[in-house]
């Protein structure tokens, strides 16, 4: 039982010639008080809604089965484009040439995070799909973070992905020989 003792002084001293009346001491049994406490903790551990966490959606690949019903044809490297994302805040596009050719240079935009570098690059490549093949929601956007970059730089360009409303975009590993040649002519480093 919980409870509170209060420790009462009173009575009288011997030689005085007052006599005083004795205090009893107080006690207050605090057993209720405890008990209400743990009933409104519960209470309102129940009783409350926890914020749910929002999350971005993921698009998981099919399974096997899944993959043998749908056989498609290989994406052009003419529908796609490639954001390569380096260490402090560095972004690079580049479109791969459907067949590669040495005589023909690979052009690498150095661009930024903002509406004018990166929205402006989706904006233009997805001008360029929509002119070539008809569609602009035929544009595949490969982004590949290399090691040195930083969760927020992904996150900035998945948000534009939304804002530019493109429909099929993958995070992938920047691992074809041409990510390694524009690594190399950036300075960038893939480990």
């Amino acid at each position: 039982m919980a409870e509170m003792n209060v420790a009462g002084g009173g009575g009288h001293k011997k030689g005085s010639k007052k006599v005083r009346s004795k205090k009893m001491s107080t006690r207050v049994d605090l057993t209720a008080m405890v008990d209400l406490g743990f009933l409104l903790i519960t209470f309102f551990m129940l009783a409350t809604t926890m914020n749910k966490p929002k999350t971005m959606e993921v698009n998981k690949p099919a399974k096997d089965e899944e993959k043998e019903e749908k056989k498609e044809d290989p994406i052009k490297m003419s529908k796609t484009a490639t954001l390569m994302l380096g260490a402090k805040d560095k972004l690079y596009a580049y479109v791969s040439p459907d067949e590669i050719d040495l005589e023909v240079p690979l052009e690498i935009d150095s661009i930024d995070y903002s509406p004018r570098g990166l929205r402006k690059f989706v904006q233009r490549r997805q001008n360029e799909v929509e002119e070539q093949w008809g569609d602009r929601e035929m544009l595949f956007v490969m982004i590949k973070p290399l090691p040195s970059s930083s969760v927020k730089n992904i996150v900035d360009v998945l948000d534009e992905m939304t804002i530019s409303e493109v429909k099929r975009y993958a995070i992938m590993e920047p691992n074809d020989p041409i990510d390694s040649l524009v690594c190399v002519i950036t300075g960038q480093s893939r480990k």
